[in-house]
């Protein structure tokens, strides 16, 4: 039966992981793929724990967000971010695709915020992360619903200038979406099985 298979119960095969910030839409995107009924939080932080499904040729790893998380502590938030680093680490030899979600619509303004700390903004730490450890990385850019057209020119060129910076040697791989109104669902299916071919693995079963 498809679906959430329980830990251990499953031979391991390779994974595509799904990863981003807290409330970026990473569980909502893969039930608009897939069309299994994975448990949307309404809160950040909802999912706390790695769920895996079942695709037949791979799993799909819905991993926890990382950064704000209600009604923890910023120490509790760190250790989270650390925990999925050092767990994507261990299973590196599995990746076959890593998928980055982020909130296209509040990129710039979270990207701005961490630079006037002199910090390294978390979507992009987070893209130079998975681009060493992942054959390969599509960075989904979710709720472009909320932007207007003109927005989203200004929006996708601010995302693609600062990807390439992050990692110059590598053209970025970018999807446009609105999981909620599914919109670009069937561009990223294509994308994910022509990744996944490229590498000799059959497409999912979707």
């Amino acid at each position: 039966m498809r679906g959430q298979s329980p830990s251990g119960t499953k031979k391991e095969k390779l994974m595509v992981v799904f990863a981003g910030r807290s409330n970026v839409g990473k569980s909502s995107t893969i039930r608009a793929l897939t069309g299994i009924r994975v448990l949307v939080g309404k809160r950040p932080g909802s999912t706390r724990w790695e769920k895996s499904f079942d695709l037949g040729s791979v799993n799909f790893v819905d991993f926890p967000g990382f950064g704000f998380m209600v009604g923890k502590t910023q120490d509790t938030i760190e250790e989270m971010k650390v925990r999925i680093i050092q767990v994507l680490e261990e299973k590196s030899n599995q990746l076959a695709l890593a998928i980055l979600l982020i909130d296209l619509s509040l990129f710039r303004e979270l990207v701005e915020r961490y630079e006037k700390r002199n910090e390294i903004p978390i979507d992009i730490e987070f893209y130079t992360f998975l681009s060493e450890i992942a054959p390969k990385v599509i960075v989904v850019a979710n709720k472009i619903d909320k932007l207007k057209k003109r927005e989203l020119v200004t929006e996708t060129d601010y995302l693609e200038f600062k990807l390439r910076e992050a990692s110059s040697s590598k053209n970025p791989t970018i999807a446009f979406i609105s999981a909620k109104k599914r919109i670009g669902i069937i561009q990223l299916k294509q994308l994910i099985e022509s990744s996944l071919a490229a590498k000799g693995i059959d497409k999912p079963q979707w």
